[in-house]
């Protein structure tokens, strides 16, 4: 007698992708996994995808709501899934062939989260660029906690490269910090079973004008929603580490994060303002505690370019480093260095 994988549940939710919903949904429904529920939830779209994704029938559960944003569509999404595993695809991002076939193997009991990399591809689905986030195979999740520890977050894909084991999702209770679904979830995860990372690229990651971020939004309110969305994240995975997990498992969280000292850096230099000389040092201190080799170089010539360049070129600096993407050139060559 066949054994039945576990049920897979995959979420898409869309609004206003008429041009992605289709192939995005297709490309669930030629894998090759036998116990599989499709959920789609239009998210009040105003264009045509709502009509795009009623063309699939019964093939899939298609449900429309009022524009709620994504945090709370993938929600609903959720409390209409049955699966023991739960995958939020972006109704703008592809499932590879075969993707799930070789993810199978992994979906057990004592698995809290698989991760994968993503072929960046532009709007028209040509590739632009090389895979990410560059993974090590792994199921080892006492190297992520460490991370999460030192540099509050570990290296993950975006939404689309991860399945979660069901309970990660469930009872994280209010989120009000939170734009996404999967922000704490990510977190959590190696704390409440084990990580699995596959070294393969087993979708693919639309970028276009749609997603990506605008220089011109660049701004230290911007700045300051990153910072607040970061320690959110933080102390409600501390809560959830104290009421899920053993007292070993006690999360400190620091206000003073790489991450977080080189957006305070930013929002000066937004703002038209030379960083001081303490908060240079402040960055410099905690790049040196969090990182080594030729990151730690690297993110140490970019605190200090942003002390020393005229505040035009920082400003600059500044953009390429929250989205890598406005410089396909540049992005090669820091892609591994500035990555977080």
């Amino acid at each position: 007698m066949l054994k039945v994988p576990p049920l897979l549940s995959i979420i898409i939710t869309c609004y206003n992708y008429e041009m992605y919903i289709g192939e995005c949904i297709k490309s669930v429904l030629s894998q090759n996994y036998d116990n599989l529920e499709i959920i789609v939830v239009d998210d009040g779209s105003t264009d045509q995808s709502w009509q795009k994704i009623q063309e699939f029938g019964d093939k899939i559960v298609a449900v429309r709501t009022e524009n709620r944003g994504q945090l709370k569509t993938s929600l609903t999404g959720l409390s209409l899934s049955h699966g023991d595993f739960v995958y939020f695809l972006d109704a703008d991002d592809v499932l590879g062939e075969g993707a799930l076939a070789h993810i199978e193997p992994y979906l057990r009991p004592s698995v809290s989260k698989i991760q994968f990399m993503l072929l960046p591809i532009d709007k028209n689905g040509k590739s632009i660029g090389n895979a990410f986030p560059t993974l090590q195979p792994s199921d080892d999740s006492g190297p992520l906690i460490q991370s999460i520890r030192a540099r509050g977050y570990y290296n993950t894909p975006p939404t689309s490269g991860n399945i979660y084991r069901r309970d990660v999702y469930e009872g994280l209770g209010e989120m009000t910090y939170e734009r996404g679904i999967d922000g704490v979830s990510y977190l959590l995860a190696p704390f409440v079973g084990r990580v699995v990372s596959i070294d393969k690229t087993l979708g693919k990651y639309r970028i276009h004008n749609a997603n990506q971020s605008s220089f011109s939004v660049l701004t230290s309110k911007r700045m300051k929603g990153y910072i607040d969305r970061f320690m959110g994240r933080l102390h409600h995975l501390d809560e959830l580490v104290k009421a899920r997990c053993s007292t070993m498992d006690k999360l400190e969280v620091r206000n003073d994060y790489a991450y977080v000292m080189e957006l305070k850096t930013m929002s000066l230099v937004v703002d038209g303002k030379r960083p001081g000389v303490s908060q240079i040092s402040a960055y410099i201190r905690a790049v040196r505690r969090e990182n080594t080799g030729k990151k730690r170089l690297a993110l140490c010539l970019f605190a200090l370019a942003l002390f020393v360049l005229p505040n035009a070129i920082a400003k600059r600096l500044a953009a390429i480093r929250i989205d890598p993407s406005r410089s396909r050139q540049m992005r090669s060559r820091l892609k591994q260095a500035f990555s977080v």
